[in-house]
């Protein structure tokens, strides 16, 4: 991981909004800045880059770290002393968000000095260099094996809580892990029959029964960096509106995989999925926005949503997701975890401003089990 290009770019951000100095308090940017993932402070400046950690990290921080100071300290308190006692005559932007701590902060080194503003790292992590792409690639190619698993697995009777089981071991197995967020409790969505009417449904043990849709929502992370991919199965046969509605959301999310490569921005990755689905009838099924970017973190910029005005530019991770939800009965749902590209003089139609790389090669069909 090029932790020096990394630490670059986040103080030529910071320096926009004048700041000489960025303080990390979350384990994702850190890990950014340093390559090191654990309980600890980072401050990056001009001059250096330091993790202060507790006692108990200080020797991993030590072995991971890169390029960077690891200083030793006792938690609560006395971290923050120690972070005080560098950042002293200083700028400072933070990513901490934590009432207590800014306070803290903004008494000890004067309220003009500190700016609450995450902007300097979420900017610079939003394009992504060819290591970090890597690690998305690898996640993604984790989660292609479990759908093949998720084949194997769905029938008539087995619960959702089985599957769910079965493929967080296997993500270990095959080398990756789990990411985390505060949203849900679990870390993978399995949703048969009338769950899948919820785009964010949590793992029960209802069994899958014949005529069931069934989302299989996978987030795996390699090395620090997620993808996330869904498919959507059924078990038996596949009643006619079945098929029409997942015809209409793998139709969709072709055209926004397509749009992509000419989109200017977002907004209008989303507005070609949207388009085709309000079409067809089910655009107030649709209820969440068209994807998100993938990264350090499951969900990070930039957003594909109606309102989205970021640019789509070469480096970009994201998801393109749309899903059509009826409401006590079934849900279909398609992802693929996407790089931008550089055309590279490729491209043979002046209205083409990207190339794609889809990461997920697991196919797209109607693939019905059991």
């Amino acid at each position: 991981m090029l932790v020096k290009d990394h630490r670059r770019r986040v103080l030529d951000h910071a320096q926009k909004i004048n700041c000489s100095t960025v303080v990390s308090f979350t384990p994702e940017n850190t890990y950014y800045l340093t390559g090191f993932w654990g309980e600890s402070v980072s401050i990056c400046s001009n001059e250096s880059t330091k993790i202060i950690t507790a006692a108990l990290e200080a020797q991993r921080a030590e072995e991971l770290a890169l390029s960077c100071e690891v200083i030793s300290a006792e938690r609560g308190k006395d971290m923050l002393l120690r972070v005080i006692d560098e950042l002293a005559g200083k700028s400072v932007c933070t990513d901490s968000t934590d009432f207590h701590t800014i306070s803290f902060l903004t008494e000890r080194l004067g309220k003009g000095n500190v700016k609450v503003n995450n902007k300097p790292l979420t900017r610079s992590r939003i394009i992504k260099d060819l290591d970090e792409q890597e690690n998305i690639s690898n996640a993604a190619r984790i989660i292609d094996r479990l759908f093949n698993l998720s084949t194997e697995q769905i029938r008539e009777n087995t619960t959702e809580t089985e599957l769910l089981a079965l493929l967080i071991s296997e993500t270990y197995l095959l080398g990756g892990t789990l990411a985390s967020y505060k949203s849900t409790r679990y870390p993978f969505i399995i949703a048969g029959g009338p769950n899948a009417a919820f785009p964010h449904s949590e793992i029960t043990t209802r069994p899958f029964a014949n005529g069931d849709t069934v989302i299989v929502d996978l987030v795996v992370q390699y090395r620090g960096y997620v993808a996330d991919a869904t498919r959507t199965f059924v078990i038996g046969h596949a009643t006619a509106e079945i098929k029409q509605v997942y015809e209409c959301v793998r139709k969709a999310q072709e055209i926004g995989l397509d749009s992509l490569r000419s989109a200017a921005n977002f907004g209008q990755v989303d507005r070609a999925c949207r388009d085709r689905i309000i079409d067809r009838g089910y655009g107030s099924k649709f209820i969440h926005s068209t994807g998100h970017g993938i990264g350090l973190e499951v969900h990070e910029q930039p957003w594909i949503s109606k309102i989205g005005k970021e640019k789509v530019k070469p480096g970009m991770c994201v998801t393109v997701e749309p899903g059509i939800y009826l409401r006590g009965r079934f849900g279909v749902r398609i992802e693929d975890s996407v790089i931008i590209k550089n055309m590279d003089g490729k491209g043979d139609s002046p209205n083409l401003r990207n190339a794609i790389t889809n990461l997920n090669s697991f196919p797209k069909d109607l693939i019905c089990l059991g």
